[in-house]
């Protein structure tokens, strides 16, 4: 990976314009941990495209991408580089300021400078030579502000050590047959927050609540079911808590429900090995199928919310998944005589008048 152009903006909502920073060479390490979380080490994201290519953003991004290509990704006159980056910035601090301005009675937005930066990708996996592919990196950045004790100005200072991301998007530009080619934009939220790809990069999901729904419960499946024939009621366990995440009408961040579901786990049997559930789960976060920063739709899985647990040859048993504490309703329950029963509670007078009472 090679970084062609990189420019860092502060943006101070009591500003009429962002503020941009010459970089020092010893902020080359910032800048190149900024660009590494969004581009590989971030495991969580959501696939966007764009809505119009003509729009700031993105339209800013491609001339930034064909100027660098025109000078051969030597970046000798920087002009237009200055102003298209300005350009962005500008864009981010004029949305950011109409959103404060809406939600200033509850909070505030998160201060910060923005970073951006063209890379220059490795493509030798591609088999098609006249494939070149780039990445575009914007990516707001925690920054602190302190008064120098001389001079009595503000000044911004970044944290050595914990290099905060706010907020990224990794933009995939490829040249294909001399046509600039936008792929699938990564974006990256630390918290909810819509304004960064409906207002500020103006893109659009690439898949639906309901299909990230449908496809994460489906990875769940494929590597939850070989479970079943070791352990029901660890299979179903841990099944139920992912359901009912995912039947709370809330954002799901996958890689965090997996540890919240998995680590949090102590398996009824023995033979369940739970750091390779959580191995292979984790491996189907990157498969692709699915965004694994999304906002759950319950109606995506209201067909599949059932397990049926088997009695005996003769009954079984339909629980609707997503319940929690579901097993306060069944016990088990030993006669005399060494048969085992399991309890199942029951308020319904019309079902319990369908079986005869206990003479015990």
């Amino acid at each position: 990976m090679q970084i062609i152009y990189q420019s860092l903006h502060n943006i101070d909502l009591n500003k009429e314009r962002p503020i941009r920073k010459k970089m020092p060479s010893d902020f080359k390490e910032f800048i190149e941990n900024y660009v590494e979380f969004a581009t590989t080490e971030n495991n969580s994201s959501r696939d966007y495209i764009p809505i119009d290519p003509n729009r700031t953003v993105i339209n800013c991004v491609g001339q930034i991408f064909k100027n660098s290509y025109e000078q051969n990704d030597e970046v000798s006159d920087d002009t237009e580089l200055v102003s298209l980056t300005d350009s962005i910035a500008l864009q981010l601090l004029t949305v950011e300021k109409g959103v404060q301005a809406r939600i200033e009675q509850m909070t505030s937005i998160q201060k910060g400078s923005i970073v951006q930066a063209l890379l220059k990708v490795d493509e030798a996996g591609h088999s098609d030579d006249s494939i070149t592919g780039y990445q575009y990196v914007i990516a707001k950045v925690e920054h602190s502000e302190w008064i120098d004790g001389n001079t009595l100005e503000r000044n911004l200072g970044f944290p050595g050590n914990n290099k905060k991301v706010w907020k990224s998007a990794v933009i995939n530009i490829s040249y294909i047959d001399d046509e600039l080619v936008f792929d699938p934009i990564k974006v990256y939220v630390d918290h909810q927050a819509k304004y960064w790809s409906e207002q500020f990069l103006e893109v659009k999901e690439a898949k639906t609540d309901w299909k990230n729904t449908k496809e994460v419960l489906k990875a769940v499946d494929k590597v939850l079911k070989p479970l079943k024939k070791v352990s029901l009621a660890d299979y179903y366990n841990l099944r139920n808590s992912v359901v009912h995440d995912l039947q709370s009408d809330r954002d799901i961040n996958y890689h965090e429900m997996v540890d919240d579901v998995i680590d949090g786990y102590h398996p009824l049997s023995d033979d369940i090995d739970l750091s390779s559930v959580k191995d292979k789960l984790i491996e189907e976060g990157g498969s692709g199928n699915f965004d694994t920063q999304f906002h759950s739709d319950p109606d995506a899985i209201k067909i599949s919310a059932r397990t049926k647990i088997r009695i005996s040859p003769l009954i079984d048993v339909t629980v609707k998944e997503g319940l929690p504490d579901w097993q306060d309703s069944f016990r088990i329950y030993t006669k005399a005589d060494g048969r085992t029963y399991v309890m199942i509670k029951c308020d319904d007078p019309q079902t319990l008048s369908m079986f005869a009472p206990d003479k015990e």
